[in-house]
């Protein structure tokens, strides 16, 4: 048997050994196809056909984390190529997954691009919500960089719904977060970043001194960074137009002229070249110490006519209600009015609300009577709506913070109640155990103790039946001395007697002599008789039968004398008690007194009878009484009851009881004879 299941084991042991190895050449395949689809030199259909391939094989797998590793590819080909309605199915799945497997930090992966889907879709108040909830996320791994990349997040949201002073909140939490981290390319521009966000929030609330001082950091930043031209450019046109708000007209026109400096950036970037010349020309038209109209409308046409050529819909729509307020100021309404109407149709189209509302005023300042009555109406309501909104969307981010912070709460809460849960539930196992290792161990010592007794009570027994064997010894001895004396003084002394009387007579031949013979003979059969009579008593072992007997009998009569009962007591003379073990008899003896004691203590009983007798070569023990009986159907869980059947057990018996109310109690014991 032991060589067939070594044969078994060598056989299954390459086939154990293939799955395996099988298992990991597929994860290798699956990884491998990751690193092919991230790989930038190859075509974009080819990367896709990777990530997808990845997944198919992880799917086979069927195991969660290589199948969300698979996923996370897939997504982020998604998002570098912008296909936006692919990225909501790909990060749901994702989200599910990580979920399954607890696996906190890709949770909070799949919650960004959530947040990020919807913040493309213009879906800003799920946006916020994926965005509040990945923050969560990132903060309990310790994920700071992430943590703040979501803080610009939802802090550029809140600038986009007017909730400025919420956004000035997040962008600065984001700031403090950042300067824990090392000095890097990635964190100086998520840091030049959030400054920019709250110059651009300061400007909103026109405090210019303060949006100023966080560009002017913004600047700093972006002059660490390496290739960050761009960024530069697009800071230093910001506070060129913070200094022109401000009335600081010399300035701002000092720095757009600086900007201008460059000559490749009408054709390197068109966009800003549009935005700054339209703002030079602005800044020349509001400074009252300008007075040169043909540069400043040169200046304006350039910059309208670059941005309709590039399609930079902003750019133009600030350019055109720049130079309408600059033709108002000149007396030219109708001129004015078409780049005001032009301006007011961008503004709907971008959803600049503010432009809107400074054409709508534009408008009304052109128009006269009723019309611009309207026009200004249309501006109060929308302003009215706008003040509203902001109002609402404020709340709205507050209840979804607050739900967000009762979650968590909730989940702390819970987290808190299972562990203590588990704390009670392992302390109420160490006490039931506790108990229950007492309750064991003082079972474990009453049954010891119990047995003690009981060796206690055998050893007692066996000493009684040396006594009474020691008794028997003394009995026997006695009546050898009997028997020795009766043989010596009787029967020896009339035999030699005799044998003189007839040796004497063997010489004497007369009647007498005859007669005298015949009388000795008769003497002699006498003395035969008694010889005999010894014989026979020698032969009666009636003093070894009796030992056994008389200690049931001495046991039956003293305890039922004790309380007055009669009793009666049948022991079958046929029952040789000396090939009967000491162990049989010690367990007859106790089963005797413990019935005996059941009968005193419960039957109030008159009459007891205890029966030893042998049949079909079984001991039958019979104790009977007269008392009230009991339904033995019920009471089966006695101790008493159960030491007897234990007993009877250990001899190999079989133990019956008899009883019904009022009509007494028979116990009877069957047990093998040998």
């Amino acid at each position: 048997m032991k060589r067939f299941l070594l044969l078994l084991l060598f056989l299954l042991l390459p086939v154990f050994g293939f799955s395996q190895f099988k298992d990991a050449k597929m994860v290798d395949s699956i990884y491998g196809l990751h690193k092919l689809a991230r790989t930038a030199s190859y075509p974009m259909p080819e990367r896709f056909e990777f990530a997808r391939k990845a997944i198919e094989l992880s799917r086979l797998e069927k195991v969660d984390s290589i199948v969300l590793s698979s996923n996370r590819v897939l997504s982020f080909l998604f998002l570098i190529n912008r296909d936006i309605d692919s990225i909501y199915p790909i990060n749901k799945e994702n989200l599910m997954l990580a979920s399954r497997i607890k696996d906190s930090l890709r949770m909070a992966y799949a919650t960004n691009n959530l947040a990020y889907y919807f913040q493309e879709t213009n879906v800003l108040d799920s946006s916020y919500f994926y965005y509040v909830k990945a923050r969560k996320l990132y903060q309990s791994q310790g994920a700071l960089h992430n943590e703040a990349s979501v803080l610009l997040n939802i802090a550029v949201i809140q600038e986009r719904e007017r909730d400025f002073m919420g956004s000035e909140i997040s962008a600065i939490r984001a700031i403090e977060i950042l300067k824990t981290l090392p000095p890097s390319d990635s964190v100086y521009d998520l840091l030049w970043s959030l400054h920019n966000l709250v110059g651009i929030v300061a400007e909103q609330l026109e405090r210019f001194d303060t949006a100023i001082d966080y560009h002017s950091r913004a600047l700093d930043y972006a002059k660490k960074m390496k290739q960050s031209e761009s960024l530069r450019l697009y800071t230093q046109t910001n506070l060129a137009i913070l200094f022109r708000r401000k009335g600081k007209f010399k300035e701002a026109k000092s720095r757009f002229r600086a900007i201008l400096k460059n000559t490749t950036l009408k054709y390197e970037d068109p966009s800003t070249y549009s935005l700054v010349l339209s703002g030079l020309a602005y800044s020349e038209f509001l400074d009252p110490n300008n007075a040169n109209d043909s540069e400043i409308q040169t200046r304006f046409k350039e910059s309208i006519e670059v941005a309709e050529d590039s399609g930079f819909l902003m750019e133009l729509m600030y350019a055109s209600r720049y130079y309408g307020e600059y033709l108002i100021s000149k007396g030219n309404k109708d001129s004015a009015l078409v780049y005001i109407n032009k301006a007011h149709e961008l503004a709907k189209s971008q959803n600049a609300n503010e432009s809107i509302l400074r054409t709508l005023l534009l408008k009304a300042k052109i128009e006269e009577g009723g019309q611009s009555k309207n026009y200004l109406l249309e501006h109060i309501q929308l302003n009215d709506s706008l003040v509203l909104k902001e109002r609402l969307i404020r709340n709205k981010f507050a209840r979804i913070d607050y739900e967000t912070d009762v979650i968590k709460k909730e989940k702390e809460i819970i987290s808190k109640q299972r562990l203590w849960l588990l704390l009670i539930s392992a302390i109420l196992f160490i006490t039931l155990l506790f108990v229950y290792t007492i309750k064991t161990h003082r079972s474990r010592k009453r049954e010891l103790e119990m047995v003690r007794t009981q060796q206690e009570a055998n050893e007692e027994i066996y000493n009684l039946m040396l006594s009474q064997q020691k008794q028997l010894h003394e009995a026997k001895e006695q009546e050898k001395k009997r028997i020795s004396q009766e043989l010596h003084d009787g029967i020896l002394g009339r035999l030699f007697g005799t044998r003189l009387s007839l040796d004497s007579l063997n010489l004497n031949k007369s009647d007498d002599a005859i007669q005298s013979r015949s009388t000795y003979i008769e003497e002699l059969k006498s003395i035969e008789d008694d010889i005999r009579k010894v014989s026979h008593d020698l032969n009666t072992d009636f003093i070894s039968q009796a030992k056994f007997t008389d200690i049931i009998e001495s046991l039956v009569s003293t305890q039922a004398s004790a309380i007055g009962l009669k009793q009666s007591i049948i022991i079958d003379d046929n029952i040789n008690w000396d090939q009967i073990s000491n162990k049989t008899k010690i367990h007859l003896y106790r089963i005797t007194q413990e019935s005996l004691q059941n009968v005193f203590k419960h039957a109030e009983a008159s009459e007891v009878s205890v029966s030893m007798v042998l049949q079909n070569k079984n001991i039958i023990l019979e104790i009977k009484d007269d008392g009230i009986g009991f339904n033995d159907s019920k009471t089966k869980k006695g101790i008493g009851l159960k030491n007897i059947r234990d007993r009877v057990n250990e001899i190999k018996g079989d133990l019956r009881l008899d009883s019904e109310i009022n009509s007494g109690t028979r116990v009877v014991i069957t047990i093998p004879y040998r």
